[in-house]
């Protein structure tokens, strides 16, 4: 038997846009996660996982190359992961020149692993033109031979694609649909149901003409499935990515799912009258832009408990979809043999601070994702309350698989925090925006966030324990001046130690 063919398979599952609070067992008595919540009894609970930018694109890249943010060049979505097959240029050339960031994908399959991915990835810009060459992009979507093409991409070997959210998803999935069911396919193109749209103002909330059985949710358990069955019997093991692009907005679930949560109880959102005047500029203009009538995110009591119960049903969805992977895990007896990680990218605000979906600042609402491992034959803990980043990923996984670290990664295996023989590190959030005075540099530790804005000499501090919906800054207060002192210069040290901007170079000068 060769090496490879002994080591574990990895399965990670990884939705779009899920706070941390979204689950029964990360605590919120409303969910109906049931699935999850049994599967959070057989694996360690991570109670402060940290994503290591609030938007898809940086967070992504972050889990994949074990690197922050401003060590893999991308900042903010809409710009693609340096790699040398992604670039329009000749590399034979001047390979050397050209940034390429490794990725867990590509350690894994020099490793002898198999590779796949099933559903949302985001490394590459889904609005770039099709010009651009890049397989996310919507545009190259429009030519039907995409429908045959399942990769080779970014070390992955082979790729079933699903590109955008709600109704609009397109790639594999959009072709399926179209395929498998054309009436329903043809309603989404119509539109009438949008028009009829409880809260106008909102505008991407409504309940969905795709029933269950049509829903990406539901495709990609299905593909995923499709593929486990495919390896059973492999001797390689095998890396499978499986993206969900729920639960991210437009809050659009299946119509009986809507009815039915548009019933139940949620958690009420988290706001107070004054917290603009303690944040700074960049978080406290947004408070200030929710609370205008006329602003896009303005949105009644009523709207946001609304969003809130159709968001708690995509999740509900997820779950069922999850529970049909692990079922077929358990099937083909892979369930023994399998690493398996629940994940997201980063949260919502879901109403809390009066705001809506996600922006380029720090927040708990944000950043704070669920995160779930289970390792057959590694006695993890229930739980743990140690800060966690999703760098760490990359590194942890290799130690479960018994593969080697590669050089580049930023991250740390939380295996030796898990058995008590290491100290936790810090998570570091790095978040930029357009405008620079916005640019924000983020540390948690086991109690508290301490966030500061470069360009303004702003800062904050929350401590979770006593405010866990960050409404009351506590930077300047006179009392916890030592510890803002201690995070203020841990951060800057971190910053500073993982600061590699090299990516994007494609020539000499």
């Amino acid at each position: 038997m060769s090496a490879a063919a002994s080591r574990p398979h990895i399965l990670l599952i990884h939705t779009d846009q899920q706070r941390y609070r979204s689950l029964g067992c990360t605590g919120n008595p409303f969910a109906v996660t049931p699935h999850l919540d049994a599967f959070a009894q057989e694996a360690c609970n991570f109670q402060r996982h940290i994503a290591a930018n609030p938007v898809c694109m940086p967070s992504r890249a972050s889990l994949f190359s074990g690197r922050l943010p401003h060590a893999h060049g991308v900042w903010t979505n809409g710009i693609p992961l340096p790699r040398r097959e992604l670039t329009a240029h000749e590399p034979e050339k001047d390979e050397k020149c050209v940034s390429h960031v490794p990725l867990i994908t590509d350690h894994l399959v020099a490793e002898g692993y198999r590779t796949a991915s099933v559903g949302k990835l985001h490394l590459t810009p889904t609005r770039a033109p099709g010009s651009y060459g890049y397989p996310e992009s919507s545009a190259r979507w429009e030519d039907p031979k995409m429908a045959d093409w399942h990769g080779p991409y970014c070390g992955f070997e082979h790729v079933d694609m699903s590109l955008g959210h709600g109704e609009g998803t397109a790639g594999h999935y959009g072709h399926w649909r179209e395929r498998n069911f054309p009436e329903i396919a043809k309603a989404v193109r119509s539109g009438a149901h949008r028009k009829s749209a409880p809260f106008p103002q909102a505008g991407d909330l409504h309940p969905s003409v795709i029933p269950v059985e049509a829903h990406h949710s539901t495709w990609v358990a299905e593909r995923t499935i499709a593929y486990l069955e495919s390896s059973a019997q492999s001797e390689r093991p095998f890396f499978l990515f499986a993206g969900f692009p729920d639960p991210h907005h437009p809050y659009t679930p299946p119509a009986d799912l809507a009815a039915e949560f548009a019933r139940r109880e949620v958690l009420p959102a988290q706001s107070a009258d004054d917290e603009a005047a303690t944040k700074p500029e960049g978080f406290a203009r947004l408070l200030r832009d929710a609370k205008e009538a006329a602003h896009a995110k303005h949105m009644p009591p009523a709207c946001i408990r609304l969003m809130r119960q159709y968001y708690e049903a995509m999740v509900h969805l997820i779950d069922l979809s999850v529970g049909k992977i692990f079922a077929a895990l358990r099937r083909l007896g892979l369930w023994e043999k399998t690493i398996v990680v629940f994940t997201s990218d980063h949260g919502d605000w879901l109403g809390d601070h009066g705001l809506r979906k996600k922006d380029c600042v720090c927040s708990e609402q944000l950043v704070h994702v669920p995160f779930l491992l289970r390792a057959p034959g590694v006695v993890l803990p229930p739980e743990c309350s140690a800060p966690m980043s999703n760098v760490d990923v990359f590194p942890t996984l290799c130690e479960l698989a018994g593969v080697s670290m590669p050089a580049g990664v930023q991250g740390h295996s939380v295996l030796p925090v898990l058995r008590g023989t290491s100290a936790a590190e810090p998570a570091a959030v790095v978040s930029y925006h357009g405008d620079p005075r916005y640019h924000n540099l983020s540390l948690y530790d086991e109690r508290y966030r301490f966030t500061w804005y470069p360009a303004l000499n702003a800062r904050e501090l929350y401590d979770h324990r006593a405010d866990p919906h960050e409404l009351r800054n506590l930077a300047g207060a006179t009392g916890l001046a030592d510890i803002e002192e201690q995070l203020y210069r841990a951060l800057i040290e971190k910053v500073a130690r993982t600061n590699e901007p090299c990516s994007g170079r494609l020539c000499p000068w």
